[in-house]
């Protein structure tokens, strides 16, 4: 599956003053692709993953999956896209603190409708692929920031996303706990799954295939 951006535009009002973040952003990753997005803070980052990934809504411009234009989209079509089709990585693990590691994982399998049993299946084996196939049953509480981290990748793969979103994935790790992380994305991604990720750090870009450089709102390389 591939994402495209044309004259992306995504702006900010504050009363009467108004804030340019994206401005006309040309982007496109191709299926398969690992995609690092690189800048400095308040550079659109974010910005831009949240428009490719369908979380926020562009002020102008074109987002196209897969030759499609998303403004052709409703709401709802939106919503069941992003569920069946994208999976989302963010900095702050976004996990529900009562719940299991693989009752976080088989949540939104089960809420797309999915049969308990093999639901529960998925969410073993992809807590499995993070190396956390001995801590099913542990709550968040009982898990390090590095394997909280690890539940919310294996949450958002264990459905096998078309593509893989990940906003700062690092960014509230220890080294060790990052080089972990990044070693999933890599194996990931040889496995062909299509990721597109915000980083901040040179050295965990490197692990991506291509670097797009963002400056005040603005791709540079």
């Amino acid at each position: 599956m591939a994402i495209e951006t044309k004259k992306l535009v995504r702006s900010f009002k504050d009363g009467a003053i108004e804030t340019r973040v994206l401005k006309s952003v040309d982007f496109k990753v191709e299926t398969g692709e690992f995609v690092a997005i690189m800048g400095r803070s308040g550079a659109g980052k974010s910005t831009l993953m949240y428009q490719v990934s369908l979380l926020d809504e562009p002020t102008s411009g074109e987002i196209l999956i897969d030759g499609k234009d998303t403004a052709e989209m409703s709401v709802d079509q939106k919503t069941l896209f992003r569920l069946q089709k994208f999976g989302y990585v963010f900095q702050d693990y976004a996990l529900l603190p009562e719940l299991t590691a693989i009752e976080n994982v088989a949540l939104p399998l089960l809420m797309q409708g999915m049969n308990k049993k093999i639901a529960y299946e998925k969410a073993t084996n992809s807590l499995t692929r993070v190396r956390l196939g001995e801590k099913l049953n542990n709550l968040p509480s009982q898990l390090s920031g590095g394997e909280q981290q690890r539940v919310s990748i294996s949450r958002a793969i264990a459905h096998d996303p078309a593509i893989l979103f990940a906003d700062e994935p690092t960014a509230n790790l220890d080294t060790e706990s990052s080089k972990v992380v990044m070693a999933i994305f890599k194996e990931l991604h040889q496995g062909g799954q299509t990721i597109i990720m915000v980083t901040h750090e040179d050295e965990y870009g490197a692990v991506a295939d291509r670097v797009v450089r963002l400056s005040d709102g603005q791709i540079v390389n």
